[in-house]
């Protein structure tokens, strides 16, 4: 296999490697309002790896259009 394919798949492979963090919040309001929690959790997480998200699609993409060319020149990948 091509060594920059490899490192394409490897970086790809870091960026996908997160770790979400449960937020800590008082269980009387989690219960009184369990959606809102659920909101609150997603956006939070949602904003933290947005940048991961960003440079995860473009690396992604970058592979793609690697590996279309590789094909498209008989390289054998």
């Amino acid at each position: 296999m091509d060594q920059s394919l490899i490192e394409f798949v490897t970086q790809l492979k870091d960026l996908n490697d997160i770790e979400v963090e449960i937020p800590k919040n008082n269980i009387k309001s989690i219960i009184e309002n369990p959606g809102q929690y659920a909101k609150d959790f997603i956006e939070v997480s949602f904003a933290k790896f947005i940048p991961r998200y960003i440079k995860s699609y473009k690396l992604g993409k970058e592979f793609g259009k690697e590996l279309n060319a590789k094909s498209n020149n008989g390289t054998k990948l």
